[in-house]
């Protein structure tokens, strides 16, 4: 599909327009997103949300792209903004409200210098005691970051989580067979609208490695196909995408499974 049919199914089709966007410009996305983030997880990270703004309030961005502009300084001005958004967010990681007023001051203390000043726990040992002159040590630390990630965990929402509670693409029966499922059989994220599953879920997820968590991201949540997988995390066929995705879904069923039990 050229450039023009591309941009005039965008505002008419917009959900076959994004499927095709993504499917021509990935390539052309990930080559612009690298020239500003270096980290492969920040790279996919800011890819998954331009994504996630394109899908938005029904391809809203896509139905609006006006049919005289042109679609790369177009995507440009995007990922720029996706970026930028990015750079923020590594300065300043943000709290929920109702998760900072059940911390203790030097557990506050501990968030700020850990999540958002990126110091180490012996820099925040030393900063507590010397800037705050409260007692501490490297346990406490340990301690009070342990408590933080954990009421994280119960209040913050995973995109991932919203797709597989939501509108989580059907597998097609090709695919079906390729991860290791039969037509019918319910889905190993099914019950993830209840809230200790989803609890279990999030924590099995992001416990992943960095590539494995992208593939689950991008299957479940984007809906590419496994050529489109293929292509965004270079693959070399769309059966190694099946046979890593099988092999990741089992290992989450198998957690899933003993933390039930």
């Amino acid at each position: 599909m050229n450039e023009g049919e591309l941009i005039q199914c965008m505002r008419t089709d917009p959900e076959r327009g994004y499927r095709v966007l993504l499917d021509q410009y990935t390539g052309v996305l990930l080559r612009m997103i690298r020239k500003f983030m270096r980290d492969p997880d920040e790279v996919m990270e800011v890819y998954t949300g331009i994504c996630e703004r394109f899908r938005a309030q029904d391809y809203q961005a896509l139905r609006r792209f006006q049919p005289d502009g042109k679609l790369v300084p177009w995507l440009s001005v995007v990922v720029a903004n996706a970026c930028r958004d990015q750079f923020r967010k590594n300065r300043a990681v943000s709290m929920p409200r109702s998760v900072l007023d059940q911390l203790e001051e030097r557990e506050r203390l501990v968030f700020r210098y850990y999540y958002q000043e990126r110091y180490t726990f012996q820099e925040i040992v030393y900063l507590i005691r010397t800037r705050h002159a409260l007692a501490c040590t490297a346990s406490d630390v340990l301690e009070a970051v342990g408590r933080i990630t954990s009421l994280l965990s119960a209040k913050k929402k995973w995109h991932l989580l919203a797709a597989l509670n939501a509108n989580t693409p059907a597998l097609s029966l090709e695919e079906l067979k390729a991860v290791g499922r039969e037509p019918g059989e319910p889905s190993p994220f099914q019950d993830a609208a209840v809230d200790d599953r989803a609890s279990q879920l999030q924590a099995a997820v992001q416990g992943l490695p960095a590539e494995d968590r992208a593939l689950v991201l991008l299957r479940f949540e984007q809906g590419m196909t496994a050529d489109q997988i293929a292509r965004v995390m270079a693959f070399d066929n769309r059966k190694q995408v099946y046979t890593r995705l099988r092999t990741v879904l089992n290992r989450l069923r198998r957690q899933l499974g003993e933390e039930g039990r």
